[in-house]
């Protein structure tokens, strides 16, 4: 489901996104409470390049977990990287329910691929440079 990437480190998570699973959400969210125990608060750094309408669409599988596993973790930070409408299209719904939503990053961004590096800048510390 997702490809760690070499960004990541102590309290960020950096992360390739493909295909939503069942198994690959439960995975994700493991590693997304054992950072949060560890650190605290975390920051996570995503790319979702590449995606398609099924991209999209196996991405509405993580609802479950989100409800099920969203109070085990604290993420900052989240920035999400894209191309596309479909990626751009899942963060802008994530952005609406996040007041009322287990998962709900403290500030979010959306970054167009270009802007991959100013994006994990913002992630890291906080601010673009």
């Amino acid at each position: 489901m997702y490809e760690l990437l070499e960004a990541t480190e102590n309290n960020v998570i950096a992360l390739q996104m493909h295909n939503g699973t069942r198994s690959g959400y439960q995975e994700f969210y493991e590693l997304l409470s054992e950072k949060t125990s560890k650190y605290g608060a975390i920051h996570v750094y995503e790319e979702t390049t590449d995606w398609t309408v099924w991209t999209f669409l196996t991405h509405l599988t993580g609802l479950i977990p989100d409800v099920r596993y969203g109070s085990e973790f604290a993420i900052k930070r989240y920035a999400a990287v894209g191309d596309n409408v479909w990626a751009r299209l899942l963060y802008e719904l994530w952005k609406v329910i996040r007041p009322l939503w287990p998962v709900a990053p403290t500030e979010m961004r959306y970054f167009d691929v270009d802007d991959r590096d100013e994006a994990l800048r913002w992630v890291k510390y906080g601010e673009i440079v």
